[in-house]
């Protein structure tokens, strides 16, 4: 399961995550999303959580922001790592609000999971 930063920021039910964890799912993120993450609240969910943290390279960002014009670097990473992931065969979630970010993961993954969070 992928952490995107907007599941970080707006997710209101952090203990189904926590749940998610402790049933054995991956949790992973980007050293991109980190790196986005200011608030109090979020960086004591990223250590909650105790998400690994990928970093992806720099040329497979730039590969997937040229596919899929108008992500930021931050959502590009997570679009590489679940192409990464999923090149694998592991099964892929996502959790973000992010509509540009859904639009890119669906087009390039084909069945993957997306999680949205409650964003009033």
């Amino acid at each position: 399961m992928i952490i995107d930063s907007s599941g970080l920021f707006h997710i209101r039910n952090a203990y189904a995550i926590t749940e998610m964890a402790s049933m054995g799912y991956r949790l992973v993120t980007t050293s991109l999303v980190v790196n986005e993450v200011k608030d109090t609240r979020s960086q004591a969910l990223l250590g909650i959580l105790n998400m690994e943290v990928i970093d992806i390279d720099a040329d497979h960002i730039k590969q997937v922001k040229l596919e899929n014009s108008g992500l930021s670097d931050t959502d590009a990473s997570i679009v590489a790592l679940a192409l990464d992931l999923a090149s694998q065969g592991i099964e892929v979630a996502v959790v973000t609000d992010d509509v540009g970010l859904i639009k890119a993961l669906r087009r390039r993954i084909r069945g993957i999971r997306i999680i949205t969070v409650n964003v009033k």
